[in-house]
């Protein structure tokens, strides 16, 4: 895995798209904030801003009496100052006017056109959001290499942007091989089967925020296998093929390799299941092959691919996304190598599915959102065994 990943460099290409477009993405560039937040001192609540001075020893019993001067909404601007035995009714993220020093809550006050008493005394700067408390001029607000969460995108709303420059998306071409296999609006004959893993692994691309292009199912020829893959490496950043890279007669990746002239990084890998997977790197793009089993396809993918992807993606957090849990569940398999198991993850609890786990069946990996990481050398799993799991 490590071989792979010291072949791949982030694409150091941006494309600047609207705040709500950006969501996920990747940050091009450190980004800081040119105005402060709030840019003003204002009330947090309804009320009246005022010296505090003038609330001083104020009770129930001897209230405050100011006059009314000001009313003062949301959206006004102030420059009227505020003088002492003077009270301006505000508003909730109202502007404080110059002098005020506090704001009272309504509730601690009655009012009439022109005059509010005060019930109690109040510090300097009681009840004031001041400039720049959340943010201030200059602060950094987002990192280059960090994926835009929605907060990310309201501070950048906050500092007048419309838009902001992301790594653009990764285009990852995925290809199903097997002279098997024909596309899902074709007639089953016998023998045949629809593919399933070209829709399986490009929707697992679109849930990354990759840019999936889906290629048609190439036969088992190796001419044609080389001369689209070829093609797919020149117009992809990375190329990502299923079946056809074991050991059979008609498979054909390893030929296809290395007629392509690339570093061959790795040809079968010490994981069950998807041991055969194969990586070649070729004029600075990859070219994975994988298991034609679904599942091992998809497993693979995600210890392979995806670490990859993201890394391709300018993403500084590339790294598998694992968690610790407890098994509630046996599998009664040792493990001579590492083995990724499907499974479902609930708090800490880690349930495995009953039946299914052959790595050609994909129906138990639809309620699955994660794989049971075992190491080489484990025993078979026993229920209440403490787990790592990788999600998915």
């Amino acid at each position: 895995m490590d071989l792979l990943l010291e072949q791949v460099q982030p694409l150091n290409e941006p494309e600047r798209l609207p705040l709500l477009e950006a969501v996920e993405r990747v940050a091009f560039a450190d980004i800081h904030a040119s105005i402060p937040q709030p840019p003003f001192n204002r009330s947090p609540l309804d009320g009246y801003a005022l010296h505090h001075e003038d609330s001083a020893g104020a009770s129930r019993e001897t209230p405050a009496r100011l006059r009314i001067t000001q009313h003062i909404f949301a959206g006004d601007g102030q420059e009227k100052p505020l003088n002492f035995g003077e009270a301006a009714r505000i508003m909730t993220g109202a502007m404080l006017p110059p002098g005020a020093d506090c704001v009272i809550g309504q509730e601690d006050t009655d009012a009439d056109r022109e005059w509010v008493s005060v019930y109690r005394p109040l510090q300097r700067l009681q009840n004031i959001c001041f400039r720049g408390e959340d943010v201030a001029e200059g602060q950094l607000l987002a990192l280059r290499g960090r994926k835009l969460h929605h907060a990310h995108l309201g501070l950048l709303a906050g500092q007048g942007l419309s838009g902001v420059s992301v790594f653009r998306r990764v285009k990852a071409a995925v290809m199903s091989t097997g002279d098997e296999l024909i596309p899902a609006d074709a007639h089953p004959a016998p023998g045949k089967i629809h593919d399933s893993n070209s829709i399986l692994l490009g929707a697992r691309l679109r849930s990354l925020g990759m840019l999936p292009v889906l290629s048609s199912c190439c036969a088992d020829d190796v001419q044609r296998l080389y001369d689209e893959i070829r093609t797919l490496l020149r117009d992809n950043d990375l190329v990502i093929t299923t079946g056809g890279v074991s050991v059979g007669e008609k498979d054909f990746l390893p030929a296809v390799a290395a007629m392509l002239g690339g570093r061959i990084l790795f040809h079968g890998i010490k994981i069950k299941p998807g041991s055969p997977a194969l990586a070649v790197a070729k004029d600075g793009k990859i070219l994975l092959c994988l298991s034609g089993n679904p599942y091992a396809a998809s497993a693979t993918f995600e210890v392979l691919a995806v670490p990859a992807l993201h890394k391709l993606s300018g993403n500084k957090q590339f790294s598998l996304l694992r968690q610790n849990g407890i098994s509630r569940s046996e599998f009664g398999k040792s493990s001579d190598m590492r083995r990724l198991v499907r499974a479902r993850i609930s708090g800490q609890e880690v349930f495995i599915p009953p039946h299914g786990h052959a790595s050609g069946m994909l129906r138990t990996l639809a309620d699955c959102n994660c794989m049971i990481d075992i190491p080489a050398g484990a025993p078979p799993l026993q229920s209440g065994t403490p787990v790592t799991v990788i999600l998915i």
